[in-house]
């Protein structure tokens, strides 16, 4: 993930972009929104509403 010169953050989602999940496997879901109606991910890994408490936005140029 960054933060590129145009201010825009770009995330890689290795299953979506047609890699092997299993290669490099989720370890959390982010954006969950229990308001939307889906159901709560019950995979054992942890749910938050945005990104993990812990992350840090790197530094844009």
């Amino acid at each position: 993930m960054l933060d590129d010169k145009q201010h825009r953050i770009r995330v890689v989602v290795p299953n979506l972009m047609g890699f092997d999940p299993a290669l490099l496997p989720a370890t959390y879901h982010a954006f969950y929104d229990s308001a939307a109606g889906a159901p709560r991910p019950s995979d054992g890994r942890p749910v938050y509403e945005g990104l993990r408490p812990d992350f840090v936005s790197p530094k844009g140029s």
